[in-house]
């Protein structure tokens, strides 16, 4: 299960820079349930193929942008991985690998220049990690509040981070938590609003996070769209059906934007743009139809 999260129109998130202008979704799961290497560009409203992301095809990844280069870190091959790649468009270069363990669904934001991966799914159980990415250095950070968890969200609101949701003890406990990151110290924020969720999209709008989409603890795809300004909640617009999990998401030019994903019965190829509080269909993304993917900005 993945979660996939932009932070921030400039970039996936650091305050400061100049706004993003094109999104990349990078691997996922095609609807034969094979892992892919696809990288794809949207330049709103057009898609362009780019460079594969390097092997082994992977889904389950985490991805933010620094000083304006993507890095997807972590993810599902085989087994869980501790990779570490940079995309420089359109070239990519394989990087330091992360801290062990090998994870699959953790989620990640950048602040200050510097990328955070935080929890995840190990061979050992669920995490609550927190990792620095200084590039091409990692350190070790506070751990997460409890409880463990995977499948969250993240997003970096004014340089703090913060991680939604997701999945705790045993997988059969979904959330609702908020907890703040301001490196290297962790905070208890206000819950999101009903329902508990799992494997959603987040991003980072003019200072606000949004959680879009996702599944509920009965696995029912959602289309809800949530806003948090640091500390208080309020439920906007629902997203375009299809209800959907497993999905992309970032910021572009002050607008978010949410890609493919899954609905539970098909994964999707679906593009759509959130100008707070208006959505817009969008033109779909390039072949194949995909769910468990990750993205960014750039």
């Amino acid at each position: 299960m993945i979660h996939s999260s932009t932070p921030y129109g400039f970039f996936k998130d650091t305050a400061g820079e100049v706004a993003a202008s094109k999104g990349y979704i990078y691997g996922g799961i095609n609807n034969d349930w094979n892992n892919i290497q696809d990288c794809d560009e949207y330049d709103p409203d057009v898609w362009t193929n780019r460079a594969d992301i390097p092997s082994p095809a992977r889904a389950q990844s985490a991805a933010s942008t620094i000083l304006n280069k993507g890095y997807i870190y972590y993810g599902y091959s085989t087994s869980e991985l501790r990779d570490c790649d940079e995309y420089n468009p359109n070239t990519w270069t394989n990087k330091t690998d992360g801290p062990s363990p090998g994870k699959s669904d953790p989620t990640a934001s950048t602040i200050n220049n510097k990328g955070y991966v935080y929890t995840g799914l190990s061979s050992g159980g669920r995490l609550r990690d927190t990792d620095e990415y200084d590039p091409d250095s990692w350190a070790n950070k506070t751990d997460c509040p409890s409880p463990i968890r995977d499948v969250a969200e993240a997003s970096t609101i004014n340089n703090k981070g913060y991680i939604f949701c997701g999945s705790g003890v045993g997988g059969v406990t979904f959330l609702r938590d908020t907890d703040e990151y301001d490196p290297d110290s962790w905070a208890s924020k206000t819950d999101a609003p009903s329902p508990v969720r799992i494997s959603a999209g987040a991003s980072t709008i003019s200072n606000k996070g949004y959680v879009f989409c996702g599944a509920d603890d009965s696995y029912i795809p959602l289309q809800d769209c949530d806003e948090y300004d640091p500390d208080s909640w309020t439920s906007r617009t629902n997203c375009p059906s299809p209800g959907r999990y497993e999905l992309a998401a970032s910021t572009v030019e002050s607008k978010g934007y949410i890609y493919c994903g899954y609905d539970d019965i098909n994964m999707l190829n679906d593009c759509d743009e959130y100008t707070p509080d208006t959505w817009a269909n969008k033109a779909n993304a390039p072949s194949p139809i995909r769910g468990y993917l990750v993205g960014s900005s750039i």
